[in-house]
């Protein structure tokens, strides 16, 4: 998918602002550190959004790592080495150096197929070295079977040690509609509500679960954190998106990216 758009928003008097920019890279606006790795945790769209910034990322010439702690679906039409050790990607990267020029830009996705037909992370022993081989790893830190919204159970997520930003990512296409539906390990809804949930997902809900540290900010209280509102790929879910924001309040507003993708 190729992003269709991508809003950063700010608080200007108290109230939410949408900012139309040119790149998720931009409209994230982490800083920039050396050997940074970005973990994604949540629901819908993490693994579209985090290539689509892997491909930005090596647009600026940058060598990017893709891997994942938990499971990932299998990518496609992707420069790819199956690897149990940092030392197997090591050694791909250096037979294969006149992809890897410093300046140059790469992605290269690195992982295990799993006999689901997934890609799987190595062990997290050797997850933790590949910082050591690229400007950026990104890391898709835990899974949502596919649902827009997710409540993280114990031992998740499964983030790096020198993770630096973690962004908590949630579908629009949850609002409105049941929690069996749309929310993985949607029975986990007391840990973070304190009250009666009700029926269907409201935008408040999701930025409840958005920046809680039982919900997708769990083990990101001392990082840069940043929220990924995905699937707002028409003026209704932008609208739906803007909801949310108000929902979040001036604290996390600020915090809070709004994409949009095209097929194909």
């Amino acid at each position: 998918m190729k992003l269709k758009w991508a809003y950063r928003c700010e608080v200007r008097d108290g109230n939410p602002v949408m900012i139309r920019k040119n790149s998720l890279w931009e409209a994230l606006g982490l800083p920039w550190q050396e050997h940074k790795v970005i973990a994604f945790v949540g629901g819908g769209g993490k693994t579209t959004s985090m290539f689509c910034l892997a491909d930005e990322l090596a647009e600026q010439g940058k060598t990017v790592i893709v891997t994942t702690s938990t499971k990932i679906r299998k990518p496609e039409n992707r420069l790819v080495v199956e690897a149990e050790t940092e030392s197997d990607v090591r050694d791909f990267m250096k037979a294969h150096e006149e992809l890897f020029t410093a300046g140059k830009g790469q992605v290269l996705v690195t992982g295990l197929s799993s006999p689901e037909g997934k890609f799987q992370g190595m062990e997290l022993s050797e997850l933790e070295k590949l910082g050591g081989l690229c400007d950026v790893l990104l890391v898709e830190a835990d899974g949502a079977k596919m649902l827009p919204l997710k409540i993280p159970r114990e031992g998740e997520p499964v983030l790096l040690k020198e993770t630096h930003a973690v962004i908590g990512c949630a579908g629009l296409d949850c609002l409105g509609q049941t929690w069996e539906e749309k929310c993985f390990r949607y029975e986990l809804a007391d840990q973070v509500f304190d009250q009666e949930k009700g029926p269907v997902i409201t935008p408040a809900h999701a930025a409840r679960i958005l920046t809680s540290e039982r919900g997708s900010r769990k083990g990101a209280e001392k990082l840069e954190y940043r929220i990924l509102l995905n699937k707002a790929d028409d003026e209704s879910r932008l609208s739906a998106g803007a909801e949310v924001l108000k929902a979040l309040g001036e604290e996390w507003a600020g915090c809070c990216v709004i994409t949009g993708h095209l097929e194909g």
